[in-house]
């Protein structure tokens, strides 16, 4: 009954004369995702601690979370390739992720808690991949769809922090509904998936996937990425510790996400006809910079200076991936690909998660020479990838 419904409204939605741009389309999707992203990444313990999770329960649900996304995302692509209608999946992910963060209204307590996290994480987080796929396949240009993504995060943390002034955090939940029902209204409206022909017989394209250049392209991504850890988890704590306060701290943070915004905005005029690996490249030789200045610089002068790299440490790392994929990937395991990207990257995440924590607390800022060390060996790995590959 719902994948006939899901089947008619689609119909209906390609009858109409579709006069918006695709790329409005598509950008639809990345605000609205991006919203729900803010409010976990940013606020969301607040919202456990006042649900009774203590942090060692918060540990444990974000954790087990991460890991069913990761275990998820290779069995969500696989199924949408086969299934040659991306659309369709994105569609019923998004309806599980609205009907599941609807459970946490009523929801209390640690078991609640991990279940919901768990089934809401996995329906959430396995439609971003599919996404990006289509935007690939579209050939829209993805740092301005990226764009869109950048904007909703930086606005969206803003305004969640005067609204915590004034409402409880149980008001979050509501911006998870918000944001996942315009999910699922603006996949309605992106474009259908290449129908049978992405079910076509290629008896090379699982091959492709696992094969050493691509294995190292996994690994030189992850690595550059999973260097963020620090960064993400605990460069407010650091700044605090040095004496800066909340409004500086904000302020180097959106600093970040403005360098990133700057680059995806002049990403097709800076990077046509680049090489991925050297997008790579650049991305992990400028966290080897970022993350040694970070260890050892304590005047706002250079925090600011260092920070606003995220535009290469992130952006241009994860430019150099989307365009590593929509060249190499197999057409009939496009969506297969990017999943296994992204379930790379949570796995990366996850391995670094394991020690981040106990190091930070045991050397503090020098933390991050760790992170330089595995953004250096992303960068030799990006290096090696680009000798070995033979498309650009």
């Amino acid at each position: 009954m719902q994948a006939g419904a899901a089947r008619t409204t689609l119909a209906r939605l390609d009858a109409l004369p579709m006069r918006i741009p695709i790329l409005a389309r598509f950008a639809l999707f990345a605000s609205a995702s991006h919203v729900i992203i803010a409010v976990q990444l940013a606020f969301w313990p607040l919202f456990l601690a006042a649900r009774g999770l203590d942090a060692t329960e918060m540990g444990i649900v974000t954790g087990i979370g991460l890991w069913a996304r990761v275990a998820a995302h290779p069995l969500v692509g696989f199924f949408a390739d086969l299934s040659g209608d991306r659309r369709r999946v994105m569609l019923i992910l998004s309806v599980f992720a609205f009907l599941s963060f609807g459970l946490y209204v009523p929801a209390h307590g640690f078991w609640p808690m991990l279940l919901i996290g768990t089934v809401s994480g996995i329906a959430f987080a396995t439609a971003l991949p599919l996404a990006d796929n289509a935007v690939l396949q579209s050939g829209v240009d993805y740092g301005r769809f990226r764009i869109w993504a950048s904007l909703t995060f930086l606005v969206v943390t803003l305004a969640i922090g005067e609204l915590l002034k004034r409402a409880p955090p149980d008001s979050l939940v509501v911006l998870l509904l918000i944001g996942s029902a315009l999910m699922g209204l603006s996949v309605c409206a992106m474009p259908r998936g290449d129908g049978p022909a992405a079910r076509r017989s290629d008896p090379g394209a699982w091959r492709s996937l696992i094969r050493g250049r691509h294995l190292l392209f996994l690994a030189a991504a992850a690595l550059i990425q999973a260097s963020h850890l620090v960064y993400y988890g605990y460069s407010s704590l650091y700044w605090k510790g040095l004496g800066y306060g909340t409004d500086v701290i904000g302020w180097l943070w959106a600093e970040g996400v403005v360098a990133e915004i700057m680059l995806f905005y002049w990403a097709s005029r800076l990077f046509r006809g680049a090489n991925p690996a050297h997008l790579l490249l650049l991305g992990g030789a400028a966290g080897v910079l970022r993350w040694t200045v970070l260890a050892s610089a304590t005047s706002l002068w250079a925090l600011a200076a260092v920070n606003f790299m995220h535009c290469f440490t992130f952006a241009a790392a994860h430019l150099g991936a989307m365009y590593y994929l929509l060249r190499n990937a197999p057409a009939s395991h496009a969506g297969t690909a990017q999943s296994l990207y992204s379930a790379t990257l949570g796995l990366g995440f996850g391995l670094v998660a394991f020690f981040a924590g106990a190091l930070y607390d045991a050397v503090g800022g020098s933390a991050f020479y760790a992170m330089a060390t595995m953004s250096g060996a992303g960068a030799a790995a990006a290096l090696l990838l680009g000798r070995l590959a033979t498309k650009s």
